[in-house]
Order: C-alpha cells, then structure tokens, then sequence
C-alpha cells in the first residue's frame, strides 16, 4: 500500500546503523532527480552534489575532514588523536554504500546566500523523504568541518558551501520518534 505523504513526513527517521548491503546507483539517481523539484528563489537551482560511493573517494573525504579538525583545533593532532578521529569517521562515511556531500553556491551576497542555503536545504528534506519511501535511511550531518574553506577547495568544490553529508543506507530497524513540542509552544498569533 502506498503511503501518502503526511506519512512519509512523520514516519521518517535518521538512520544512524550502517547497513552496508549494496544500493543500485540508479536508485539513488532516481532520488535526486525528483528531490531537485525543490522550491528555489534564483533562475538556476543553486544545489551541487558530489556521490561518493567507492572506498577511494570516501577516504579522500575522511582525510580533508581529519585534517580540518587539526587545523580547527590550532595544532597538530597526536597520533592517536588523528587514528581516533579517522577511525570514527570511516564508519560513518565509508560504511555506507552512498555518501553525498550537498553543496550550494555562495556568491558573497547575504540575501541570496540564505535563500541557496533555504533552497538547498529543502532538496535534502527532499532527499531524505524520497528516500524513506524507497526503503532507504539517510543521516544528515552537519560537522564543523562544511564550514572549513579549506575542506572545500581539498574535495575541488571552490565557490560553494557544504550544507550537508549525508550517509544513505538500508536500515533494519527504526528508531523511536524524537518527542515534538506541541503547537501551542511554537505558533502563535501577532494580534495577541
């Protein structure tokens, strides 16, 4: 029975056990296609997309975010500081069968820099729904490293921002609901 989409919505969940059983690329091709109906504010939609799926560009991923912590924390990191951070990073960007990096444009102009921002951000709620409804799980990151210019120029994205990594997998299991603050917390009327 196909879901409609309110369900989609509230059943969907980030996925943070790997499962990493294959997922046919045209799949995945699939997703972005349809989550590029995303609404955006310029002519030209403003949202990149770099698929990392073979083990050789997850890893050169990992080492640009390694060497973003080292320089966000202002000195070297120790051996076994760098080993640490590599080894949790592989199993949550190498594990998976796709990882995205989604990117935008930022061409320095505040107003049309936040609505890239906006407008790339819906695309990947966009993905992450596509992809519940096909049986997928995704996880949308974050890190500190998407605001390291450096990672950026290191992975040849120059002139975008990361918005997001995301990790997209098969999931045996989902997750509990997070708890959602009722209506009354959050909406309100001007003329009250």
């Amino acid at each position: 029975m196909t879901k409609n989409i309110a369900e989609i919505i509230t059943e969907r969940r980030s996925i943070k056990k790997v499962d990493e059983a294959p997922i046919d690329r045209a799949v995945i091709n699939d997703i972005l296609e349809k989550a590029a109906f995303a609404p955006f504010h310029s002519k030209v939609e403003p949202w990149h997309v770099a698929v990392l799926s073979k083990e050789a560009e997850k890893r050169r991923f990992v080492n640009a975010i390694v060497n973003s912590m080292e320089r966000m924390q202002g000195e070297p990191l120790t051996r076994e500081r760098r080993e640490q951070i590599k080894d949790g990073n592989e199993r949550k960007i190498v594990a998976p069968p796709y990882t995205l990096i989604v990117t935008t444009d930022i061409i320095g102009s505040g107003k049309k820099d936040f609505e890239a921002i906006a407008a790339t951000s819906a695309f990947i709620q966009n993905i992450q729904l596509l992809a519940w409804e096909a049986g997928l799980g995704v996880l949308w990151r974050t890190n500190n490293f998407i605001f390291d210019s450096e990672v950026v120029a290191e992975l040849g994205l120059d002139g975008q921002q990361i918005v997001g990594c995301l990790q997209i997998t098969q999931f045996n299991e989902i997750p509990d609901a997070k708890p959602r603050r009722p209506l009354s917390e959050w909406v309100k009327d001007l003329d009250k």
